[in-house]
């Protein structure tokens, strides 16, 4: 979460863990690793979660499963907390197991002061430690907390489930994506022959900034030219990169926001090129949920969706790989705009090779008869 918010006890913590995943979770297991460095003492670095179907395996397993992106950080402690419905008794739902789980995470060298259980994320909420069964607590409203107001500043929507945000990736009308591959298809011919043309070029990110700053307001496009002139932005390079906007929170949430309505109507592989800056910009902005969904939605093999399947795995800081993109913006942009030298007869006849450019991934093919 970008902004930090300072908590003191474990129900803080524990109504904290719907921001800090973006969703409510249900039926899971959440571990939330509070780091050591000096530079940030005691903060939260990453919270993950896995269902509880996964409590089938070796516990030993699933604890380097659950550590393996932070084994090379500085780490002060883990937190546990599973939820669930509570048992009709006194017991806790899957102790046994938790207790082994909390042995292997310490055996990886990492401190367990505290595992728990809550059956959900309702005000007053019951929490009870499986470490120590006399230590128990009641959430507050997990959405009137400063870490929720803090959440809400940085424009982060926490869904109310997993679900909600896998709804966001929901195709439109199918009559409707018919209807725009044409224009998609001229699109993205005319695209590719902007990118050799400064002042054309010019033009065209120039209408993505301007959509993309309509996007932060909540305004979207909605002609068919103007949708199609979009998605053949994004699914060319150098546009696509020259189109990232890393400037200020509201650009990210622009270019998410756009992007995402753009995905709607997109057919492969243009569909896969814009799911790709959609997880790059919802990662940028702490949203690691929205950008695996993104991921995920992802059916081509893009160099970017695998470059940010590795940043998701291993939790890639934020803040240098936002300097990184920015940079990279910035060089696209200035050689798309920059006015081009005429080519000599040798370059002109020169045959491009499949190596040239990414036009493999760009074109849209006909199906095969």
């Amino acid at each position: 979460m970008p902004r930090s918010v300072k908590v003191t006890t474990s129900s803080d913590v524990f109504a904290a863990v719907p921001h800090l995943l973006q969703y409510v979770p249900e039926e899971s297991f959440v571990l939330i690793i509070v780091g050591s460095d000096p530079a940030r003492p005691n903060r939260t670095e990453m919270a993950a979660r896995v269902s509880l179907q996964q409590f089938d395996q070796d516990p030993s397993a699933l604890a380097r499963l659950l550590t393996r992106p932070v084994m090379d950080r500085p780490v002060r402690e883990v937190i546990g907390l599973v939820v669930c419905p509570a048992l009709p008794g006194p017991g806790l739902p899957y102790r046994t197991y938790v207790l082994a789980l909390a042995h292997e995470i310490r055996q990886l060298g990492f401190r367990v002061d505290e595992v728990s259980h809550v059956p959900d994320f309702s005000e007053g909420a019951l929490w009870r430690s499986y470490v120590d069964m006399e230590r128990s607590g009641h959430l507050p409203d997990p959405f009137s907390t400063p870490i929720a107001a803090a959440t809400v500043a940085e424009g982060i929507v926490t869904a109310r489930s997993r679900d909600a945000l896998v709804g966001a990736f929901s195709p439109a009308a199918e009559t409707d994506r018919a209807r725009l591959e044409p224009h998609i298809i001229s699109a993205l011919a005319q695209s590719r022959a902007d990118r050799d043309q400064s002042d054309a070029a010019r033009d065209r990110l120039a209408r993505a900034d301007t959509a993309i700053a309509a996007a932060s307001y909540g305004v979207l496009p909605t002609g068919d030219t103007e949708l199609a002139d979009l998605i053949a932005t994004f699914s060319i390079e150098p546009f696509r990169s020259a189109a990232f906007s890393v400037d200020s929170t509201d650009l990210l949430h622009g270019v998410e926001t756009l992007t995402t309505h753009l995905w709607r109507f997109a057919p492969e592989p243009c569909a896969s090129h814009l799911a790709a800056v959609i997880a790059l910009h919802a990662y940028l902005l702490g949203a690691g949920a929205r950008a695996s969904i993104a991921v995920d939605a992802g059916t081509v093999p893009l160099p970017l969706l695998g470059l940010l399947r590795h940043a998701l795995a291993t939790q890639v800081p934020h803040g240098g790989l936002r300097v990184a993109v920015s940079e990279g913006s910035a060089e696209a942009r200035a050689h798309l705009i920059t006015p081009k030298r005429p080519e000599s007869p040798e370059s002109v006849a020169r045959p491009v090779s499949s190596g040239d450019s990414d036009d493999t991934f760009d074109r849209l093919e006909p199906d095969a008869p």
